[in-house]
């Protein structure tokens, strides 16, 4: 019996071995960041670190990330767009990166759709595309007692940084049980589109908001919007614009609710609303 036991806490040992050397490699290497869901979250990562001369920079969500992915370099345009499931606070955490590297610009562009300022880190998707890449002690201080209070709500999430976890898709089956009382800006929003205004006052550089392409069938969603809530964080006029210029499309033209099927098609005429040479 002792032998067996032995055995048994042998092969244990060696088993746990086994399954942490990858994981660790992949972590030691970054090999992970590019195999997991959602690698464009840590390509935008690294390149807001990065110093570069050009002065126009867009957050977005995936709609951006068609048209504009992160993998093309421009000397006009640095695309910093990856996904909505990050939040306000992941893309205010891109541009203030950005802006730490010593980057000048003078203009940043915001593609999001009407659902990525509805995100209040209440998703299923929260876990691996906020809490993984961005949750982390690197940015402990710039995130607001909103995000940290939603992060409270979520399973498992003192092992997300787990090597295990960190280097796979794992995340649990979360589902919020928030009562929703706001129709277009979460708490979380606000809390990262003022914060957001704060840095364009104190590095002088212009917000622009827009919208990728829309499905017919959000219209009716989108139409319900009290507007009044955009008076919260005090960009009526920019908010007015992006209102005033959303795009409809039938349902035909995407692969699913949010994606288009041909995006090409729509890059030229973003270009010249962004004013961005070819």
């Amino acid at each position: 019996m002792k032998k067996f036991l032995i055995g048994v806490i042998k092969f244990s040992i060696c088993f746990l071995v086994i399954i942490h050397i990858r994981p660790y490699y992949l972590i030691y290497t970054g090999g992970y960041k590019e195999k997991v869901a959602g690698a464009e979250i840590y390509r935008s990562l690294l390149k807001s670190k990065k110093k570069r001369k050009t002065k126009k920079i867009l957050l977005g969500d995936s709609g951006a990330y068609q048209l504009f992915p992160n993998k093309i370099d421009s000397d006009t345009l640095n695309s910093l767009t990856c996904n909505q499931a990050v939040s306000l606070a992941g893309h205010y955490i891109l541009l203030n990166n950005y802006l730490q590297a010593g980057n000048q610009v003078d203009t940043v562009l915001m593609m999001f759709s009407p659902t990525t300022f509805r995100n209040n880190l209440d998703q299923v998707f929260t876990y691996h595309y906020f809490l993984k890449p961005f949750y982390i002690p690197e940015y402990k201080a710039l995130l607001t007692p909103n995000v940290i209070k939603q992060v409270n709500k979520i399973p498992f999430r003192q092992i997300s940084h787990y090597p295990i976890i960190l280097t796979s898709n794992w995340a649990p089956d979360f589902v919020s049980k928030d009562t929703i009382n706001y129709t277009f800006l979460s708490p979380v929003a606000v809390d990262y589109l003022i914060k957001i205004k704060e840095l364009s006052v104190k590095y002088h550089f212009e917000m622009m908001l827009l919208s990728c392409p829309l499905n017919e069938n959000q219209k009716a969603i989108n139409d319900r919007i009290d507007k009044n809530e955009i008076n919260k964080v005090e960009l009526v006029e920019k908010f007015d614009n992006y209102f005033k210029n959303l795009i409809y499309l039938p349902d035909s033209f995407f692969m699913d609710k949010f994606h288009l099927k041909h995006p090409d098609q729509y890059v030229d005429g973003y270009k010249k609303a962004m004013f961005i040479s070819h």
